[in-house]
């Protein structure tokens, strides 16, 4: 008997819910501890080790459900009801289930608390109320400034005080308003997908039951569907012709997190041509960026912050993740550096200011070229080359740039599955993220780690098989993919030659 997509990511979600259980973050000064679920699945190795798995496990049935779902998805409005609905009923364990995958929720419940004191969060790190650690903030971000705009501070302030003596309480008001922002996120993009003429059941399929909305934004509860929200209703704002309108709402966004910037100058640019010249476009951004920063100042001089949020752009910067392109590179450097004897820091640091200004440079080029660049594809691109210039690239970065690609434009084969490979690929980077165990020693991290790979490298073998991918295709979708292979194949075609040649 096959069992159907919505039934087996549900399954998947009700593994993570009882799997967060054991192996959820829970800080060790929270009540919720000595509930039974919780208190049980926590009292012995086994048991945490088992609910690791069922993280695992759960994750990945998501993962090949979504998968699995899509040949079934037509451009029709029976699609997108059973797209809908079936997204919502893989989220509803996802919402009661303990934080999983990140602690960035407790971090929002200790810098509401630093805002509540009175203490600047831009300037001070929330080790500096007490009981922080107890609370389960990352000790790495303890004394980090925070990276968040002044709305969402304000916001986060006001969670931390209705459960000020009830933690939980504010855990779940920032839960529920990280699902509330994932929700805004796909009505604003089915709206644009709707004004585009676009397939509004792909466009929810890619965004609204993609695994990593779903374990991202409601099992680990991260604030980027608020902000995307923003980005998404300024965007409609702005290709319906209310600009202004358009840059209120980006202003918001920025307001929760200062990166969604990158959107002011599409929007600013929605509904001109491509060919307007270089000054006209200076001026339109120069207005456009006034009102947006205006408004964000406001907001931050109303809540006592001013323009601290500026300096929130800097701190992502401070992690590397071994997938990273810069990391890689400012890795392979540093070691020639240290081989030679000279100091590795001032090469990481000039090899980083190379990248982000070639990042810049790129990213100008693309809002500036008067080609006739679809402006929505504009902002992926300017997205995709920022964040490919970082060393830190966070699984949830990847949704500052899907939801804007899905409803940029039609999709070729191969642009569909780049984004699932790519899904898959943070999918299993988010599983593979560090649990809440006691238990957990260095071997069973590398046993957790090898099964997650495993699990990884079958469930592509699978999709790539079932689907009939064509590595060209995936190749040829990226940006200048088509380029690669162009080379690739010029330089193919002369071996073959030169072997004929020399056979003869």
């Amino acid at each position: 008997m096959t069992v159907s997509p919505t039934v087996l990511g549900f399954i998947g979600s009700l593994f993570i819910l009882v799997g967060s259980f054991g192996a959820g973050w829970i800080g060790d000064g929270l009540g919720i501890r000595e509930w039974f679920p919780i208190a049980f699945f926590r009292s012995s190795p086994d048991l945490t080790r088992l609910c690791t798995m069922l993280l695992i496990v759960g994750g990945f049935l998501l993962l090949i459900a979504w998968i699995r779902f899509r040949p079934s998805i037509r451009d029709d409005d029976a699609s997108l009801r059973r797209v809908i609905r079936t997204a919502v009923i893989w989220a509803l364990p996802l919402l009661i289930c303990i934080p999983v995958f990140s602690r960035d929720m407790f971090s929002y419940v200790a810098v509401g608390r630093l805002m509540a004191a009175g203490i600047d969060p831009y300037q001070h790190g929330v080790n500096e109320i007490a009981g922080w650690y107890s609370l389960g903030v990352d000790p790495f971000w303890s004394s980090t400034e925070s990276p968040y705009g002044p709305l969402f501070l304000g916001v986060a302030a006001v969670f931390s005080w209705l459960g000020a003596e009830i933690p939980e309480y504010a855990l779940f008001l920032n839960r529920v308003a990280a699902t509330a922002g994932a929700v805004l996120m796909v009505v604003a993009f089915l709206k644009i997908a709707a004004l585009r003429g676009r397939n509004r059941a792909f466009v929810a399929w890619m965004i609204a039951a993609n695994p990593l909305t779903l374990l991202l934004f409601i099992a680990s509860g991260h604030n980027d569907g608020l902000m995307l929200a923003g980005m998404g209703f300024g965007l409609l704002a702005a290709l319906k012709g209310h600009r202004v309108l358009g840059v209120v709402w980006i202003a918001l966004a920025v307001s929760i997190k200062p990166i969604a910037l990158i959107a002011l100058p599409i929007v600013a640019l929605i509904g001109r041509p491509s060919s307007l010249p270089v000054w006209d476009r200076v001026k339109s951004w120069t207005l456009h960026a006034a009102i947006a920063v205006g408004l964000v100042g406001v907001i931050g001089l109303v809540l006592g912050l001013g323009f601290g949020w500026v300096t929130a752009l800097t701190v992502p910067g401070a992690i590397q993740h071994w997938y990273s392109p810069l990391t890689l590179m400012v890795g392979t450097v540093r070691g020639l550096a240290e081989l030679v004897a000279l100091d590795p820091f001032v090469f990481e640091v000039i090899l980083k200011v190379i990248a982000f200004s070639i990042a810049g440079l790129v990213a100008a080029w693309v809002v500036l070229t008067k080609r006739p660049i679809d402006p929505l594809l504009r902002l992926v691109l300017c997205t995709a080359v920022i964040v490919a210039a970082s060393t830190a690239i966070h699984p949830w970065y990847v949704m500052w740039i899907l939801p804007f690609a899905a409803v940029a434009g039609p999709w070729r084969k191969g642009q569909e599955h780049l984004a699932m490979l790519v899904t898959i690929f943070f999918t299993t980077v988010t599983l593979a993220e560090p649990t809440d165990s006691f238990f957990e020693g260095p071997y069973t991290r590398i046993a957790v780690a090898s099964i997650t790979v495993l699990f990884a490298l079958s469930v592509l073998v699978w999709w790539w098989r079932s689907s009939n991918v064509s590595g060209r295709a995936v190749v040829i979708a990226v940006p200048y993919g088509q380029v690669l292979v162009d080379r690739w194949s010029a330089r193919r075609q002369r071996k073959l030659r030169q072997r004929a040649d020399t056979q003869r």
